[in-house]
């Protein structure tokens, strides 16, 4: 890497989870084996897709990839933690399927992460842009309140003008989509927590790192682009989504997170308040688009949440 602080940069494994995205995902994997950072690894966990995505990978890629075929889908996070038992590296770059990453961005980002290891780093992610607008940014930042679980988004919809570049790094509380961080820290918290199913894990996983101490930030150098619509970041998409089982899900997690993530007098305010406000807004929103079919699934999330027994890790 000439010009770089780095003479041969730290190992990078390269986790990939897909399901029934084929051509999404070997779009993605192109964009990485075309990274200007070397050494690196490539690990694709298929999560039992039935869209002939593990006969496409194998095919295309033969043993430039390590291909993880699950039996069963393990969603995001189950697949995550799959793909970091066979991951190498010193550092796990965690890739949803539907990106496409700029060529010098695992570059920027450990390049990023050994620079301002005074700043103890604990994970980091690049800016993120739509892919069907490239120069939009989906965000730059992020806060999320352990009293009401709302998370705000600053910078959503912006064009990139140049104008968050001075920052080595940004602070945020969690990144979703697209992160890296040494393979220790992500054992040392216990990977991340699979009965999250959908949603909230990767928040739950930052929080977990930020307890133990670390900062998680994002790199402005580092970008890649998402194939999701335009605004995703805004809005209730969960309750708009085709999956009916989205609403459920969103709606236990966000308890979930809490009952794990916040404590005191923080999360007592949000199970008598907030997490009521949530229930009778979105149950507002259903029956406002006339989807009577989904309020059983928004009380069984609001009960599941309150009620199933929390994970361990």
């Amino acid at each position: 890497m000439p010009g770089s602080i780095l003479d041969r940069g730290p190992l990078v494994s390269v986790i990939i989870v897909t399901y029934n995205r084929k051509a999404d995902v070997l779009e993605c994997i192109d964009s990485v084996l075309n990274s200007s950072y070397s050494p690196i690894e490539i690990i694709a966990v298929d999560n039992a897709s039935q869209d002939g995505t593990a006969v496409s990978l194998e095919n295309k890629y033969g043993n430039r990839i390590k291909l993880i075929k699950s039996e069963k889908n393990l969603y995001g996070g189950g697949g995550r933690n799959l793909g970091a038992k066979y991951a190498a590296g010193e550092y796990l770059l965690f890739i949803d399927s539907d990106n496409t990453v700029d060529v010098n961005m695992v570059k920027n980002m450990v390049e990023g992460a050994i620079t301002n290891k005074v700043f103890n780093i604990g994970m980091g992610g690049p800016f993120t842009y739509y892919k069907s607008d490239p120069k939009r940014l989906c965000w730059v930042n992020n806060r999320m309140s352990l009293l009401t679980s709302v998370t705000l988004f600053y910078g959503a919809g912006e064009i990139d003008n140049g104008q968050y570049d001075k920052p080595d790094f940004i602070k945020v509380h969690h990144i979703p989509n697209v992160f890296m961080l040494p393979k220790k820290t992500f054992e040392s918290v216990g990977g991340i927590d699979q009965d999250y199913i959908m949603h909230y894990e990767e928040s739950d996983l930052a929080e977990k790192i930020r307890r133990a101490g670390y900062e998680i930030v994002l790199f402005p150098k580092a970008k890649t682009w998402h194939n999701v619509a335009l605004g995703t970041q805004k809005g209730h998409k969960s309750f708009k989504s085709e999956n009916p089982m989205m609403v459920y899900y969103v709606t236990r997690n966000r308890i979930f997170f809490m009952r794990k993530n916040s404590g005191g007098i923080r999360l007592f305010l949000f199970l008598a308040i907030f997490n009521n406000i949530f229930l009778v807004y979105h149950l507002f929103i259903l029956l406002f688009n006339r989807k009577f079919n989904l309020v059983r699934l928004l009380f069984r999330g609001y009960w599941g949440g309150l009620f199933n027994p929390l994970s361990k890790t």
